[in-house]
């Protein structure tokens, strides 16, 4: 029996992997310790394998719970993190300050040396600097340390040195958690993964007594490795929850023959939005969390604070609001009868009719629709507006919001969104997805499988992914033998990796890439490492700015090195089904007002069952909203195929 789970902010979900079938259930999640609703779900189990997705590192650094961390840099750059970079996050916004770093001025200590740009010592690091270092950091009550000196991308040593002097404190070093230029970029990351070693290490520790055992946990480039690579190498979980379903919808999306698709995860708390191109994840180096960049590889989502749980709410000027605040899981939304008081997506939802009274997981979480009524009735009052047009002002402000933000995660690759198919999970995603595909002119919307649980599905199928990098700084022309030292170095660095997960390099899969530029640009671009490189460049700069110099020289920024050693995928069968007739019907209000719906089980449609809205699919893990005059049909992986026209 495997065994996965993934933890989010309303609910923990699990897959269970028996004997060829797959099986799902949810607990809500333990904000205060995450680890309880892991341990609650794992009674009475003795899975040989879990594979686990977790908010924790995400957490730590957006409500600031990690580490008291000290930075040690080379003299004359102990304020990098204050100066960052001339950028604005709205540029007419006089009143916008920056964030605050994650460690204080007065923690940021100097050592007197210096490596030049080509990675030659000017002045070594003294012993006598180190010992009085020591002092300092004793005196500071610090709880971990981060290391970023100057050109140590280039060469390392002089942080190895500081790392095997001060054994006392968890360490981060820049030339192992990012070995690329930039001072600004590689400092954050590297402060960001010692802010959160201790928190994650403790929980991973957690688990494994939870669990017995070394366990796989989700990364955020699409992969997992096991929690012993992870506990070393923290800020690669850092977007560790979503990424699970961008891997299910990559999976999915091959069997079905689709290469373009969007990956739509609408939960409690948040919605999560990426896509498949061409058969291919988008990743991206250049991440942000919090308003600071993080420049390790990670699947490029789109967060935004729209879910379930997002509080409704008026703001000064009387207009309707919705999120990014939550009511989480405790005390959830009004109809939890937990205690919550502030009108969510999930009580308009309730009222209008796309949930029912039996309510979430499967009955044992009943809806209560009183209360709920009573505060939207008060909203309708002071907003001037009918009940029913209150709950579909709802939809429209928070669906107006994800369509917002799927617009612009394809736009920021030029693509358009008629070309993609929609891929709807997560335990709202399914009731939204119809209105949003027709807002945005996608024709077909796919629910899949499992879809409450989807991103845990993905973490239980994800492939064991690494991510290696370094920076070099050269003509592209005349680089070859600069390119096959590097790859030679990470992929040094790779076989040590498999081998401490048990896994041989013989069963890896290693794919090359290349982030190259022309001569005078400040960015780069991932290209593959192919025999026509250049090509591929100017081809993938064409489509991403319109443009494209072949006369121009090219600049050789970083090369890259992917792992990959394929985990077994299995699939959910559809069984004999006994009934494909509705069990029964009830008013669903749409946007020409209310109408009568059928609702039916989705368990039990058989294949090629095909039927059109207004319907319900009703599950133990999410509800599908389908529409008036939209046609559905049931493939033979029980995935919900919609046509909207």
């Amino acid at each position: 029996m495997q065994l996965a789970t993934d933890i989010g902010g309303t609910f923990t979900d699990f897959v269970v992997l028996s004997k060829d079938e797959l099986r799902t259930f949810k607990l809500p999640s333990t904000p205060k310790k995450p680890s309880q609703a892991v341990e609650q779900g794992l009674k009475g189990m003795k899975p040989s394998m879990l594979s686990h997705g977790t908010t924790v590192a995400t957490n730590a650094v957006l409500e600031r719970r990690g580490a008291r961390c000290a930075l040690i840099t080379t003299k004359g750059f102990k304020d990098v993190l204050l100066i960052g970079r001339q950028k604005r996050p709205s540029l007419y916004d006089f009143t916008c300050t920056r964030p605050k770093p994650y460690v204080e001025r007065d923690l940021c200590f100097e050592v007197e040396e210096r490596i030049s740009f080509t990675g030659e010592t000017l002045k070594s690091l003294e012993k006598k600097e180190l010992e009085d270092l020591e002092k300092q950091l004793h005196k500071a009550d610090i709880k971990a340390i981060a290391v970023s000196l100057l050109f140590s991308f280039l060469a390392p040593e002089h942080e190895r040195k500081i790392a095997e002097h001060l054994t006392n404190w968890p360490i981060s070093l820049s030339s192992e958690v990012l070995p690329e230029f930039r001072e600004y970029e590689r400092t954050s990351t590297t402060v960001l993964d010692a802010y959160v070693r201790p928190i994650v290490s403790k929980y991973i520790l957690e688990i494994e007594r939870i669990f017995g055992d070394r366990f796989y946990i989700m990364q955020s480039n699409g992969g997992v490795s096991t929690s012993n690579v992870a506990r070393q190498r923290p800020i690669n979980i850092l977007l560790s929850g979503p990424a699970g379903g961008i891997a299910a919808t990559h999976f999915l999306g091959e069997l079905l023959g689709l290469s373009n698709l969007i990956s739509f995860d609408m939960g409690g708390t948040s919605a999560d939005i990426s896509m498949v191109l061409d058969s291919q994840p988008q990743w991206t180096s250049e991440g942000e969390i919090a308003g600071l960049p993080v420049r390790v590889p990670m699947l490029d989502i789109n967060t935004i604070g729209a879910g379930g749980g997002s509080i409704v709410w008026l703001d000064e000027g009387g207009a309707l609001r919705v999120g990014p605040k939550s009511a989480g899981a405790d005390p959830g939304p009004i109809c939890y009868d937990k205690g919550g008081k502030l009108i969510t997506v999930t009580d308009c939802n309730l009222l209008a009719g796309y949930l029912g009274e039996r309510g979430l997981l499967d009955g044992k979480m009943p809806l209560k629709s009183e209360g709920a009524h009573k505060m939207v009735a008060e909203l309708a009052k002071k907003i001037g507006a009918s009940h029913n047009e209150t709950l579909l002002g709802v939809q429209k402000v928070v669906n107006s919001n994800m369509i917002r933000a799927i617009r612009l995660t394809l736009a920021k690759r030029g693509q358009d969104p008629r070309d993609f198919a929609l891929m709807a999970y997560g335990g709202a995603g399914p009731m939204h997805a119809c209105a949003l595909a027709f807002e945005l002119g996608i024709k077909k919307v796919l629910i899949p499988f499992l879809p409450g649980a989807f991103s845990a599905y993905g973490i239980l199928v994800s492939d064991i992914r690494s991510s290696y990098s370094k920076s070099v700084l050269s003509p592209f022309t005349g680089a070859e033998n600069k390119i096959e030292e590097c790859l030679d170095e990470l992929m040094n660095l790779a076989r040590r990796d498999l081998d401490s997960q048990g896994i041989t390099s013989d069963s890896a899969q290693f794919l090359s890439s290349l982030d190259l530029r022309y001569k005078g640009q400040s960015y780069e671009i991932n290209v593959a490492l192919v025999p026509d490189v250049k090509e591929a460049f100017h081809k993938k700069h064409q489509a991403l700015y319109g443009y494209a110099m072949p006369s121009e020289p090219l600049e050789l920024v970083n090369v890259r090195l992917f792992s990959m050693v394929k985990r077994k995928k299995i699939l959910p069968k559809l069984k004999d089904k006994k009934s494909t007739e509705a069990k029964s019907t009830r008013k669903i209000l749409f946007e020409d007002g209310l109408r009568t719906a059928k609702v039916f089980e989705r368990d039990k449609l058989t294949l090629n069952f095909q039927g059109h809205g207004p319907a319900v699919l009703e599950e133990n893990t999410a509800t599908t909203v389908i529409p008036p005059d939209i046609s559905f049909k049931v493939d033979e992986f029980g995935v919900i195929h919609m046509e909207v026209g």
